[in-house]
């Protein structure tokens, strides 16, 4: 009877302690992983991070300085005189007695007067014009209308053909040669400074040779240069033409030609 008891009581404790043993194996907590712990003699190094946009040295500002113009030429000093007229020597220009075009000597001048549209009308002189020189000559306008042209011929058939300084009644410049195919544009119309236009004015005209250049001058103002051959010649001339059925009438005074100081 007494071991019947004991292995009634015996059992029910064996089931309620195999129950405790088996949930503590299922609720038993797995081991942590061991957590990496640095070497105490290392640092840890961060990694690189791109710049994308890296700053660029900056050059501190220079001084801002003028740029340097170029000095317009002045009028050359005569240093030798190798023409000088005055218009009293009646053989040394061409003259014209026409309906449309009179060229004629007055006290220290020679006067052209032309009439008609797009009449023309000049006079060469028997001065030779050297490869190196300055020339002046003024110009006196007494009628002139918009589009009336009048200046200076200068090498006339030369080598490279015959050059014309040119000025019409508005105050513009420009410069052509004459050459045996037609005539070319050197210098294209353009305002000249400190130049008097209409009539009556009064303007000198200059124009210098030198080393291939030529510089070119109006009451002793620059105005432009253009290069040019070397070694050429050839006589000096002047002439006006009309636009208009007007009358323009035109006074040529005073031709120096000088030698110009290097």
């Amino acid at each position: 009877m007494a071991l019947f008891w004991n292995k009634r009581f015996l059992r029910p404790i064996s089931i309620f302690l195999l129950c405790l043993f088996l949930t503590a194996c299922l609720t038993e907590t797995p081991p942590a992983e061991p957590t990496a712990t640095l070497d105490p003699t290392q640092t840890a190094i961060p990694s690189a991070t791109i710049d994308w946009f890296p700053a660029t040295a900056t050059k501190p500002s220079p001084t801002q300085t003028s740029v340097p113009v170029q000095v317009n030429p002045a009028p050359p000093t005569r240093e030798e005189i190798l023409i000088e007229d005055d218009f009293s020597d009646e053989s040394l220009w061409q003259t014209r007695n026409e309906v449309d075009a009179k060229i004629s000597f007055e006290p220290n001048a020679l006067s052209v007067v032309v009439s008609g549209e797009k009449t023309e009308a000049y006079s060469i002189s028997t001065h030779p014009l050297p490869d190196t020189f300055f020339l002046e000559f003024t110009v006196e306008t007494a009628l002139c209308s918009n589009d009336d042209q009048y200046g200076i011929i200068f090498w006339r058939n030369s080598s490279s053909g015959t050059y014309r300084f040119w000025a019409n009644c508005q105050g513009q410049i420009m410069v052509d040669k004459v050459l045996p195919e037609g005539i070319t544009r050197l210098v294209n119309w353009e305002s000249a400074r400190k130049f008097i236009p209409n009539a009556p004015a009064r303007n000198v005209f200059g124009i210098q040779s030198m080393n291939g250049q030529l510089d070119f001058f109006i009451n002793d103002s620059y105005q432009f240069s253009i290069q040019a051959r070397a070694n050429l010649e050839g006589a000096i001339g002047l002439i006006a033409r009309t636009a208009s059925d007007a009358d323009l009438t035109v006074r040529f005074s005073n031709l120096i030609v000088s030698k110009p100081k290097p």
